[in-house]
């Protein structure tokens, strides 16, 4: 029996001048017309809200469907299979279709490099082999292969989990009841590892997952994972993270300096008396326009329009100029390592704001300006960390290499944005990875899992 997973979400705005300056109490749920500010009163206090997604419009396109009229179409079958950028025998990979996709064809053509097949142009751009993983058929609707396709339109393009059993069996199909018992036992490193067994998963693991099945002979449970493994359904937690997300800039009354709360729930202070009043609650994740920074009494504080809130207790996204390098008009994007925030532009624009979680101690990200190397819809990352030992994460969402095997790419295994944590990368949250992504160049065409090496792409700018 299947039953095929649904993404499932629950479904920061605001601005604080000084308390005391005479702005009112907004009332329960109002919002602040002039800056998007979530502000309501609760017992006599008021709490700065972390906004969710309801009516959010922040939201990016998704790939165009470039039409119907090809007449051939390439159905990957292998699970990465490969567009080159020219017909070659030693090629430049282009793009990636994911196995069970079929990509538009255009005019057969020649050249070396595909001896056992024939070189099709791949559209928009590039070309596949028809003997290096790819099916040529006549209609699109080929077989998936049990890859689903990934979930474009969802902040998380597919239902994951984390592994919370150590040395947990993955399996190549279901077991027997029978080698599942060898596979326990195997796990307690009491006895062999039966063949069914793909690996034992020790150290950290997240997996993508496709659905759910059952044994037929006892009703066992297990999960199929996007790659074509199982996983038994008690050996893992699934994760359906609350979403957070940036803010757009230009709408609403937003606009920079943007201060977004992070690390836990603040105190919402007064700073018309004496001394400092808590008012309320700025809540995790909640964000206000600048309108000063006050020093009082060897403390910072940060003020906008609902009250203040202590300086080492917010992140602020400020504006800044445009790279020397960067072409005029170009798109490009400012990570600040201290600050911990991310703000998009269109030359000298902004556009997007919000926070991440770079690499930490001993990880951080190389400083300096680079462009966007490789983008992927998802992609696997593993390595062994010599502190938190061998970790894997399958289809890490919106991934955009810029540098070797540093990436910004969404984040679904934390929420603490706001606070290194990574082990190089630059963690983003999902709704804002994606709005990244989508905004970025190159463009991913239509059915393409990955674009590599495109030039003219989207610059990525680190200072510290």
């Amino acid at each position: 029996m299947m039953r095929f997973f649904v993404n499932r979400w629950t479904v920061l705005g605001a601005a604080i001048v000084v308390v005391g300056l005479g702005i009112g109490t907004a009332a329960l749920g109002e919002q602040t017309p002039s800056q998007g500010a979530q502000i309501e009163t609760v017992d006599g206090r008021r709490i700065l809200r972390a906004p969710g997604l309801d009516g959010w419009n922040g939201h990016q396109k998704t790939p165009r469907d470039g039409g119907d009229q090809a007449m051939q179409f390439g159905a990957a079958f292998h699970y990465d299979a490969f567009v080159y950028s020219k017909t070659a025998s030693k090629p430049k990979v282009a793009g990636i279709i994911r196995r069970g996709t079929a990509v538009k064809l255009g005019n057969k053509v020649s050249g070396p490099g595909c001896p056992k097949g024939t070189w099709y142009e791949a559209v928009p751009f590039g070309y596949v082999c028809s003997a290096l993983g790819f099916h040529v058929i006549d209609t699109p609707n080929a077989k998936r292969y049990g890859v689903p396709p990934a979930k474009v339109t969802n902040h998380l393009p597919y239902q994951y989990a984390r592994v919370t059993t150590q040395r947990a069996p993955r399996y190549y199909r279901i077991p027997s009841v029978e080698e599942e018992k060898q596979a326990r036992r195997a796990m307690q490193k009491k006895g062999p590892t039966p063949e069914v067994v793909s690996s034992l998963m020790e150290g950290d693991y997240f997996l993508a997952l496709a659905d759910e099945e059952t044994r037929e002979s006892d009703g066992a449970e297990f999960y199929r994972t996007v790659r074509g493994r199982y996983v038994r359904v008690s050996d893992v937690d699934l994760r359906n993270p609350d979403p957070v997300r940036g803010e757009v800039l230009g709408k609403n009354g937003w606009q920079l300096p943007i201060a977004f709360v992070w690390g836990e729930d603040r105190e919402l202070l007064d700073l018309s008396g004496d001394e400092p009043r808590v008012i309320g609650t700025a809540e995790k994740h909640a964000r206000f326009v600048v309108q000063e920074e006050v020093r009082r009494g060897g403390e910072t504080y940060v003020v906008g329009s609902a009250g203040a809130v202590r300086r080492d207790e917010v992140r602020i996204a400020r504006d800044t100029e445009v790279p020397s390098k960067v072409p005029s008009g170009s798109k490009w994007i400012h990570v600040d390592l201290p600050e911990q925030t991310l703000v998009a532009y269109e030359g000298k624009r902004p556009i997007y704001a919000t926070v991440i979680s770079s690499g930490k101690e001993g990880y951080e990200p190389p400083t300096g300006l680079f462009q966007v190397q490789q983008k992927y819809i998802s992609t696997t990352m593993n390595a062994t960390d010599p502190i938190d030992g061998f970790y894997e994460v399958e289809e890490v969402p919106w991934t955009l290499y810029y540098h070797g095997g540093y990436a910004l790419h969404g984040a679904y295994w934390h929420t603490d944005f706001g606070k290194v944590r990574s082990h190089g990368c630059t963690n983003i949250a999902p709704v804002d990875a994606r709005w990244l992504y989508y905004w970025s160049d190159p463009e991913v065409p239509p059915a393409w899992h990955a674009v590599r090496y495109q030039p003219d792409t989207t610059w990525i700018y680190f200072t510290n």
